[in-house]
């Protein structure tokens, strides 16, 4: 359930933007990933230029 009614809605709406606005861009926490986030990437690049690698290999043979 909604515990705010309509006529209160535009006043708290209207004081959340006007504090978006007053706040300047530096002030926003940048979130950095976490470590799971960066073992999945390291993983996924390091497969993909196995792949590439593999491929590279591969294509020597159909040239000779």
């Amino acid at each position: 359930m909604v515990a705010l009614t309509y006529s209160e809605a535009p006043a708290v709406s209207a004081k959340k933007s006007a504090a978006a606005k007053a706040a300047p861009a530096t002030d926003i926490p940048t979130t950095q990933k976490g470590f799971f986030a960066r073992f999945l990437d390291a993983m996924m690049e390091a497969r993909m230029k196995q792949a590439q690698r593999e491929i590279r290999l591969y294509g020597r043979h159909l040239g000779e």
